[in-house]
Formats: C-alpha cells, structure tokens, sequence
C-alpha cells in the first residue's frame, strides 16, 4: 500500500500527527510573542539627545574657485556659467582638469572692448596728428615773425640818420613785433600743452581698453579650472543647499566650484533649528552613523556653531549651521556620505528607564502594566525626562520589573495596584 493510499484511509491518523507537529511550532511563537510583550526595567545611563541628518566631510580642505582673473573688476564679467564638470569623486592630481566655464559672457565683453580699443587708438591717431598740425603752424608763424623781426632791425638801424619821430616809428615796429614773438611762443607754449594732455587722455584710454583686452584673453585661457592639489573631488554647495552642478552659475561673489578635503580628520556638517540651539554648545558629545555603513557608530564633538540662523529649505523656523568632529574614523568613510547625528544635551547616569511604549496614561494618571505574581497589575509611576525613545521613572517601579509593552488583552483581568 502507497503512503498516499494510507493516509487517505487513516484521515484521523495524519490529522493527529500534524497537531502533534504544530504543537511545538505553535509554543515557540506563543513564547516568543511573550517574550517581546514584556520589558524588564533596568537601570540605564538616561541621554536627551537633538537628532539631525547631515554629511561627511573633510576638516580641512583646499577650495577648487575660481581663478584670481575673474575676480579683476575691470572685466566687468560677474556671471559664470558651468559649461561641464568632472565627475564627482573623481581622484585628480595636481593640475588635472576639473570644470569648464561658459565663454560666451567673455567673448561678448571681448569684442565690445575690441571695438572700444578700435575707437580710442583712431582717437589717439586724430589726436597726434591735430597735435603736429598746430604745432607746426604755430611754429611756422613764429619763424616768419622773426624773419620780420631781421627787417625791423634793419629799418631801426637805418632810422638814425632819419627824423627822432621816424626813429620813434621804427622802434615801435621792432618792439611790436618783438611783443608778437613773444605772445605767439607762449601761445605755442599752452597750446602745446593743451595737445599733449589731450593727446595722453586718449593714448591713457587706448592703453586702458588694451590691457583689459590682454586680462580678458588670460580669463578666456583661465575658464579650463584645474586642481591646485591632489584630492578626491566634492562638488560645493549652494547656500548651504543642494550640490553645484553643470548650469549653475558662479562668479566672484560665490567663487567656490568645489573641494578637495583632507580625510585625515573627518566631520559631519549639519543643522539645529532655532528652537534647539540654546540647548547645546560647543564640546557636547555627538554620536554618528552613516546610512551607507550600517553597524558603525563613531564618537564625536561639537566644535563650531554658527553664530547667525538662516533659511533652510524644506524647514520652517531658520537653522544654525554647526560642525561635528569626528574622533574616530574608518577607511570606509568617504565626504559626502549622508550622516544621523545625535547631539547629547543631558547625561543622567544609574536611572531607571523605559521605553516610551510601555508608558501609557489618562487625564489623571501616567501608569504601567507590570507583571508580578503571576497577574498584571495597572500601577501608576512618577515620570522624569524623556526623550524621543525612554522616559526615566522616578517612582512607581523597581529594578528587574516587569512590565508589558502594550494593552493587555480584553480576556485580560488587570487588577489596580494598591486596591
């Protein structure tokens, strides 16, 4: 007879044998539901702690910005924009190549100041040339006057054997002439220095629009940004927000493209709301996880907190940036690694604690469910501080009690504490 056969007969017999079989299955879960329904109370070291995300970075870093040139205000460019960058993480030497900046914004101002060159060197040109016209018919007048000035020295000469009133007439026209001279060597004088002034004005502007021609043409080779040291590449952030990325503008108001951090000291960088940051303060103990290393905790301090609040988006009330130093550190951690911070505000050592869910309450009372002898009684306690996990019980419970983690069952009897 097949077993198929047999157990189709003997029913009872298979359905006895599976019970059999469950029974043992059946009280293990029973007792490991029992056992995760019940907390025993220990005494713990009790920690209110300010839980905040933030990110892995390098204490010390050396900034990717923009090249000094962009910074000369005579280009008047004040916009960049991103027109490709490296990849993020990327390990660069000294001198690899990191971004590229859009010329066009360049280009226009380069061909403008062309123009305005072009104009101020046919200004220059027009200007020494006027300049040698006048000065050279000045000269020519002044010439021909002191060639008068011989005939009026022969005609004085020849005057004394003339009458004193033809003698008289002479000398004045020597004298007159004389004064000519003079009035037209002072003429020449001004008027020489009148197109010199001029004449420098316009060689100043020529000379002006040609060494801003030459700083442009630095800033257009400049636009291929380079790694001043090797690293591993982060991009920088905007205000604190989100990462730079191609299309983004920069400019020498916001320099920064990106960095090259130093791993040998790591730190968290992350932000407390306003409502908060009065509660902590530099040297408080921090502990730090990173998302993308479950398992690993790292110990740390606060070592900066920003003096003034700002805007965050996403968050309501204004948040103060603060800096958390890492104490240890692990080969695995890299900048820009997303971190859980928990910032510890107050330490209470040896207090009895409990987790939030075994506390429950009315409009009268907190109280537990604590399991003893058998039955479970409804007991009311003192609570202390609270966080967002524990509470500390101040009275109403004792080392090694045991206490539920939710309700008791609606078959349940639970009997009042103390009646």
């Amino acid at each position: 007879m097949t077993m198929k056969k047999f157990l189709k007969k003997h029913k009872w017999i298979a359905a006895v044998a599976l019970a059999v079989l469950a029974l043992p299955v059946v009280w293990w879960v029973r007792h490991s539901q029992i056992q995760q329904s019940i907390h025993v109370v220990k005494r713990m070291t009790f920690e209110k702690i300010i839980e905040t995300k933030g990110e892995i970075h390098g204490k010390n870093a050396i900034n990717i910005t923009l090249p000094e040139i962009f910074k000369d205000p005579d280009l008047q460019v004040w916009e960049f924009k991103i027109k490709d960058l490296a990849p993020e993480g990327t390990i660069v030497k000294k001198g690899d190549w990191v971004a590229t900046l859009d010329q066009l914004n360049l280009n226009q101002r380069i061909q403008f100041n062309k123009d305005e060159m072009e104009l101020r060197e046919a200004q220059l040109n027009d200007a020494m040339i006027d300049s040698a016209i006048d000065l050279s018919s000045i000269r020519q007048q002044i010439n021909e006057l002191e060639f008068n000035l011989q005939y009026r020295q022969l005609d004085l000469e020849q005057s004394k054997f003339e009458s004193p009133a033809y003698q008289r007439k002479m000398q004045t026209a020597y004298n007159q002439t004389v004064r000519q001279i003079d009035r037209r060597k002072r003429d020449y004088e001004l008027r020489k220095m009148h197109l010199e002034n001029r004449t420098k004005r316009n060689e100043n502007r020529y000379n002006y629009h040609k060494e801003i021609q030459k700083k442009l043409e630095q800033a257009l080779e400049a636009t291929n940004i380079t790694a001043p040291e090797p690293g591993m590449l982060i991009y920088a952030r905007i205000s604190g927000k989100r990462k730079i990325r191609v299309g983004d503008e920069v400019g020498p108001w916001r320099p920064v493209i990106a960095t090259l951090p130093d791993l040998s000291v790591l730190i968290s960088e992350t932000f407390v709301e306003e409502i908060d940051i009065a509660k902590i303060k530099t040297g408080d103990s921090a502990r730090v996880t990173v998302d993308a290393i479950p398992g690993l905790q790292f110990p740390g301090k606060i070592i900066t907190i920003a003096n003034i609040g700002q805007e965050l988006q996403g968050v309501d009330s204004k948040v103060f940036a603060i800096t958390i130093e890492l104490l240890e550190k692990d080969e695995s951690l890299l900048p820009g690694m997303t971190s859980s911070n928990q910032i510890i505000i107050e330490k209470i050592p040896e207090q009895l604690i409990i987790p939030r869910k075994c506390l429950f309450s009315d409009s009268l009372r907190r109280y537990v469910y604590l399991k003893k002898d058998g039955r479970i009684w409804e007991k009311s306690v003192e609570t202390g501080p609270e966080n967002d996990d524990f509470i500390v019980i101040l009275d109403g419970l004792e080392e090694r009690d045991r206490i539920l983690t939710h309700p008791p069952a609606e078959n349940e009897k639970v009997a009042v504490y103390g009646e």
